[in-house]
């Protein structure tokens, strides 16, 4: 099976896309440029063959875009447009909705995908082959990797109460009181990895000084260095159309 574009790509060149795409959501002129961004954004994941992030950012986005809708298209003032279903909307509220609404899906669209993308093997590797401080280099890779552990233990927890007989569907004042079971053992779990994971990295001498050799530092190609300088004149571009308007 053919590895996806966004992983065979230089860690570094998908993690300047993802980031120029969370730059311009906060930089593109209402009110065509958020959706169109939006669209870009799935695109991009689409064809990096991280698509799935597009499926998980509706689902984390939806939430948002209802409360949007409901806040400002339905309770919004300005003048008001008929609805389909009866009644009517706020056409500068439903406008704000959208705008605000696919900034906010483009943003979650993009980490989402990066972080589909991420690999931290590659990470590691090719930030020893630049020469940056390991200590910080593990620091971004131990703080991406442990949502994933994080999830993964959570899940593991959870099923470990159910079958203790603890209620965790159902009704939400059941869910509400099955939160404080599921909290705190979760906390103290993650704190005690934690604690054992720093012992043993300070053991393997994470902070011993000197230079460390990359065993298998992924290739940097002329794609890679194209596509992060384009990012760079994009976000340049962006800047100044913004600041000139």
């Amino acid at each position: 099976m053919t590895e996806p574009l966004a992983r065979r790509a230089h860690p570094f060149t998908a993690g300047t896309v993802a980031l120029l795409l969370v730059l311009l959501a906060v930089l593109v002129p209402a009110p065509h440029g958020p959706p169109l961004l939006y669209a870009a954004v799935c695109l991009v994941a689409v064809a990096s063959g991280v698509g799935r992030a597009v499926l998980l950012g509706l689902v984390v986005a939806a939430p948002l875009w209802l409360l949007l809708f409901l806040m400002h298209g339905v309770l919004g003032e300005g003048p008001r447009v008929a609805a389909p279903w009866g009644g009517t909307l706020s056409q500068s509220g439903l406008a704000w909705a959208l705008e605000q609404g696919s900034r906010l899906a483009a943003i979650v669209t993009a980490s989402l995908g990066f972080a589909r993308a991420f690999d931290p093997h590659r990470f590691l590797q090719a930030a020893i082959a630049r020469r940056w401080p390991f200590a910080a280099a593990f620091l971004v890779v131990a703080t991406l990797d442990a949502m994933t552990r994080f999830g993964e233990q959570a899940t593991r927890l959870r099923e470990a109460q159910r079958t203790r007989g603890l209620k965790v569907r159902g009704s939400l004042a059941t869910r509400a009181r099955a939160i404080p079971s599921l909290v705190f053992p979760l906390l103290l779990a993650s704190l005690t990895e934690a604690d054992e994971h720093a012992l043993a990295l300070e053991t393997r001498g994470l902070t011993a000084p000197g230079v460390r050799t990359a065993l298998d530092p992924p290739r940097d190609t002329i794609l890679d260095h194209g596509v992060r300088w384009g990012a760079l004149l994009v976000l340049v571009t962006a800047l100044w159309w913004r600041l000139a308007a």
